[in-house]
């Protein structure tokens, strides 16, 4: 675990109370305005990313897409080499997108794994449930 440190902050009386509400699906305000903060953090250094809800939890996205970070994990497993002109390519991205992507995934290797493995888990209905929008066919086997 990584160390931290206490930090005492005044936030006007609404923001507190929006913080309370917020924190009542992410267990207490403490925790929930750490996460804000670091993912805060992480959107500064890294601005190809954003983070959204998802059945999974918060998850990091490829900003401005529909695709998540794991996404792009599972490709570099297969080619570790996978390069960020590659990556640009395939998705149609400009190529900064696709390097921070990449900059992302070595920053937080373990989070990317988890939630590629997540994402794997997940059958055929799950992920229709998740992504609606998605049609799902039967490919018959050779």
């Amino acid at each position: 675990m990584s160390a931290t440190a206490t930090l005492s902050i005044r936030v006007p009386l609404e923001t507190r109370r929006w913080l309370e509400r917020f924190a009542k699906r992410r267990g207490s305000a403490g925790m929930a305005a750490t996460r804000i903060l670091e993912e805060a953090r992480r959107r500064e250094d890294f601005p190809a990313i954003e983070f959204r809800d998802t059945r999974l939890g918060r998850v990091a996205y490829v900003q401005g897409t529909r695709v998540q970070v794991a996404l792009v994990y599972g490709q570099t497993i297969d080619d570790p080499a996978l390069s960020a002109a590659k990556i640009a390519e395939s998705f149609a991205w400009p190529e900064w997108k696709a390097a921070g992507v990449l900059a992302y995934m070595l920053e937080f290797p373990e989070e990317c794994r988890q939630e590629w493995e997540d994402l794997a888990a997940c059958d055929a209905r799950a992920l229709k449930r998740m992504l609606a929008h998605v049609e799902l066919k039967e490919i018959p086997a050779v």
